[in-house]
């Protein structure tokens, strides 16, 4: 039953979000081809380059909102408002409706997460590639690039295995992101009165909490390495804190994911209470 939940999920989202995420390849492929041409060299090109990396960006940012905004608001209506006199009629468990969101969540906003990612790196690396090319004979030109400084070098990790690493972050990010919005769905439906606002004020105040505690983190971190590098160079001190950062990241997604699940199974078995 759980498989058909899914499918169904899937089908249902797909009508917003399949051209949402189908827009960010199209904004990324039109970026890159006017990128790749010679139409922003000029300096009366800038006043119209502005507003359109203006536009990009508060375009993305749309995107990726209306995508985790959607998941949460349909996890809300589908199990907590009339609809959901409906989806507990189903003869499935609390939890079968709840994976079912869950997965099919976490792969939308897992797909737009990593388009979002390739969209900004395609445009950066199209427009790189078309400056260089103005500006450098790659045949004539001399780069001075030192052979002996590797990827790992200066990022901590061979190739294959930071983006093995950046893959393992979207994935935990993704799932920690929308069991935050979930738990705090769950958790303003506990109050009597307003459990809507109280859903918000849950989601803003879990999100404090967690930026605080991974930016302390974070300093803590930058000051451990800063100290451990004080003698060493600039490139030994950025591979140093790739290595203790990604770990780091990895762990604070994934434990939170975990307390956030445990929170949402308990919740999940109370007797439900819709609006």
């Amino acid at each position: 039953m759980l498989k058909k939940l899914i499918k169904y999920e899937w089908k249902d989202t797909r009508r917003l979000l399949l051209p949402i995420n189908l827009a960010i390849i199209a904004l990324t492929l039109v970026g890159c081809a006017m990128l790749s041409t010679s139409i922003f060299d000029s300096k009366e090109a800038l006043i119209f380059s502005i507003p359109l990396l203006l536009l990009y960006v508060l375009s993305i940012m749309a995107f990726s909102s209306v995508t985790i905004i959607y998941i949460y608001v349909r996890f809300y209506k589908n199990l907590y408002t009339a609809e959901g006199y409906l989806m507990h009629t189903l003869p499935v468990t609390p939890m079968q409706l709840f994976h079912s969101k869950l997965i099919v969540g976490c792969c939308w906003f897992g797909l737009n997460s990593l388009l979002t990612t390739l969209s900004v790196m395609a445009l950066g690396f199209a427009a790189g590639f078309h400056q260089a090319s103005i500006n450098m004979n790659f045949d004539t030109v001399n780069l001075n690039l030192d052979p002996s400084i590797s990827f790992a070098d200066i990022f901590g990790y061979p190739l294959p295995t930071f983006l093995l690493w950046m893959l393992a972050l979207l994935v935990l990010g993704a799932f920690s992101s929308i069991l935050m919005g979930y738990v705090s769905v769950l958790l303003g439906q506990q109050m009597e009165r307003n459990k809507l606002a109280a859903s918000i004020a849950f989601y803003f105040g879990i999100y404090m909490v967690i930026q605080v505690i991974t930016s302390v983190a974070m300093m803590v971190l930058e000051f451990i390495a800063l100290n451990d590098t004080a003698n060493e160079s600039f490139t030994a001190t950025m591979s140093d804190t790739f290595r203790m950062v990604l770990p780091l990241m990895g762990i604070i997604y994934f434990a939170v994911g975990i307390v956030f699940y445990i929170i949402c199974r308990l919740l999940m078995n109370r007797k439900v209470n819709l609006d």
